[in-house]
């Protein structure tokens, strides 16, 4: 479908497919080297994660699930970023992973994680961009 109508003067400026794989791609190197560094041979974590998740005393979850669930998770998120699919899914589960890092694991470190968050926000309710495979998607739906 033509439209003749002109985009906003933000859309003009910086086009949604830019900020989002800029995100996206910014967001997946950190995450995809922490999990490298944690991981052991698949379903382990090195055993110094897991002693810090039982100091982290996060509620609700056991230590060695959460010391899993946060190594394997964040390779998962960034395989799931770089390539665009699940993109605001993946934003959703690095939201709250940022509250969670804030509230329990870190909460010095609070300013990092609203940047991430505002990031992850970003991607939540706009989507990974064109060129993500969700882009795509919702491209030939359309």
């Amino acid at each position: 479908m033509i439209s003749n109508e002109r985009p906003r003067s933000a859309e003009r400026f910086m086009p949604d497919w830019i900020v989002g794989g800029f995100i996206r791609l910014s967001l997946a190197p950190g995450l995809w080297f922490w999990g490298r560094d944690n991981a052991a041979v698949w379903p382990d974590v090195m055993p110094g994660t897991i002693e810090a998740a039982h100091i982290w005393d996060v509620p609700l979850i056991a230590p060695d699930h959460l010391a899993q669930l946060a190594v394997w998770g964040s390779q998962l998120v960034a395989v799931m970023l770089v390539l665009g699919f699940l993109t605001r899914i993946a934003g959703l589960a690095l939201l709250a992973g940022c509250a969670v890092y804030a509230t329990w694991i870190a909460p010095e470190a609070w300013p990092a994680a609203v940047i991430v968050a505002a990031m992850s926000f970003y991607l939540f309710a706009r989507g990974g961009g064109a060129f993500s495979i969700d882009g795509a998607i919702a491209g030939t739906l359309r």
